[in-house]
Protein backbone atom coordinates (compact mmCIF):
# COMPACT_ATOMS: atom_id res chain seq x y z
CA UNK A 1 0.00 0.00 0.00
CA UNK A 2 1.37 3.63 -0.91
CA UNK A 3 1.59 6.18 1.40
CA UNK A 4 2.03 9.82 1.72
CA UNK A 5 3.82 10.54 5.02
CA UNK A 6 1.93 8.61 7.51
CA UNK A 7 -1.02 8.39 5.36
CA UNK A 8 -2.00 5.53 3.82
CA UNK A 9 -3.25 5.89 0.27
CA UNK A 10 -6.74 3.94 -0.76
CA UNK A 11 -7.38 4.75 -4.21
CA UNK A 12 -5.45 6.35 -7.17
CA UNK A 13 -6.93 7.59 -10.57
CA UNK A 14 -5.23 9.64 -13.15
CA UNK A 15 -7.95 11.22 -15.82
CA UNK A 16 -6.43 12.14 -19.24
CA UNK A 17 -8.53 14.94 -21.21
CA UNK A 18 -7.65 14.44 -24.50
CA UNK A 19 -8.58 15.39 -28.26
CA UNK A 20 -10.48 12.69 -29.68
CA UNK A 21 -9.80 13.81 -32.79
CA UNK A 22 -5.56 13.68 -32.36
CA UNK A 23 -4.85 11.63 -28.99
CA UNK A 24 -3.58 14.72 -28.05
CA UNK A 25 -3.19 14.80 -24.14
CA UNK A 26 -4.65 18.47 -23.48
CA UNK A 27 -4.80 18.28 -19.18
CA UNK A 28 -4.26 15.67 -16.47
CA UNK A 29 -6.44 15.21 -13.28
CA UNK A 30 -4.71 13.31 -10.62
CA UNK A 31 -6.95 11.91 -7.74
CA UNK A 32 -5.80 10.86 -4.67
CA UNK A 33 -8.45 9.09 -1.90
CA UNK A 34 -6.51 8.53 1.87
CA UNK A 35 -7.82 5.35 3.64
CA UNK A 36 -11.08 6.22 5.16
CA UNK A 37 -12.14 8.39 2.44
CA UNK A 38 -14.73 9.09 -0.25
CA UNK A 39 -12.90 8.18 -3.52
CA UNK A 40 -15.11 10.07 -6.65
CA UNK A 41 -16.98 8.56 -9.40
CA UNK A 42 -15.42 8.70 -12.73
CA UNK A 43 -18.11 11.43 -14.13
CA UNK A 44 -17.31 13.55 -11.02
CA UNK A 45 -13.20 12.91 -11.60
CA UNK A 46 -14.21 14.30 -15.22
CA UNK A 47 -15.92 17.40 -14.14
CA UNK A 48 -13.86 18.58 -11.60
CA UNK A 49 -10.83 18.11 -14.21
CA UNK A 50 -12.57 20.45 -16.89
CA UNK A 51 -13.11 22.66 -13.96
CA UNK A 52 -9.52 22.76 -13.19
CA UNK A 53 -8.21 22.94 -17.36
CA UNK A 54 -10.86 25.86 -17.46
CA UNK A 55 -9.03 27.36 -14.91
CA UNK A 56 -5.29 26.67 -16.54
CA UNK A 57 -6.32 27.30 -20.26
CA UNK A 58 -9.67 29.39 -20.80
CA UNK A 59 -11.82 29.95 -24.03
CA UNK A 60 -11.00 26.24 -25.02
CA UNK A 61 -14.49 24.64 -26.39
CA UNK A 62 -13.37 21.88 -28.29
CA UNK A 63 -14.44 18.38 -27.67
CA UNK A 64 -12.43 16.79 -25.67
CA UNK A 65 -12.28 13.09 -23.97
CA UNK A 66 -11.88 11.08 -20.71
CA UNK A 67 -9.26 8.34 -20.43
CA UNK A 68 -8.79 7.07 -17.24
CA UNK A 69 -5.42 4.90 -16.36
CA UNK A 70 -3.79 3.73 -12.91
CA UNK A 71 -0.80 6.95 -12.41
CA UNK A 72 1.23 3.81 -11.01
CA UNK A 73 1.65 2.52 -14.44
CA UNK A 74 3.18 6.10 -16.18
CA UNK A 75 6.93 6.65 -16.54
CA UNK A 76 7.82 10.07 -14.64
CA UNK A 77 8.45 12.70 -16.57
CA UNK A 78 7.25 10.58 -20.10
CA UNK A 79 5.20 12.41 -22.24
CA UNK A 80 2.30 10.49 -23.74
CA UNK A 81 -0.50 10.65 -26.11
CA UNK A 82 -4.01 8.49 -26.60
CA UNK A 83 -4.00 5.74 -29.11
CA UNK A 84 -7.61 6.82 -30.51
CA UNK A 85 -8.03 3.71 -32.06
CA UNK A 86 -7.40 1.50 -28.56
CA UNK A 87 -8.50 3.92 -26.03
CA UNK A 88 -4.92 3.44 -24.40
CA UNK A 89 -2.14 5.81 -23.23
CA UNK A 90 0.80 5.34 -24.92
CA UNK A 91 4.58 6.50 -23.89
CA UNK A 92 6.00 9.09 -26.80
CA UNK A 93 9.85 9.61 -27.52
CA UNK A 94 11.13 12.60 -25.78
CA UNK A 95 11.79 15.48 -28.25
CA UNK A 96 15.78 15.79 -28.66
CA UNK A 97 17.98 18.20 -26.28
CA UNK A 98 18.67 21.33 -28.14
CA UNK A 99 22.53 22.30 -27.85
CA UNK A 100 24.47 25.15 -27.23
CA UNK A 101 26.47 26.23 -29.70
Amino acid sequence: MTHIGTLEVEHENLVVVYDPQTGRVVHQHQVVTMKGGQHPDEKTMEKDALEQLSHAQHGGKEALAFLHVDPRTLKPGALHKVDTAKHVLVEMPLPAAKRKA
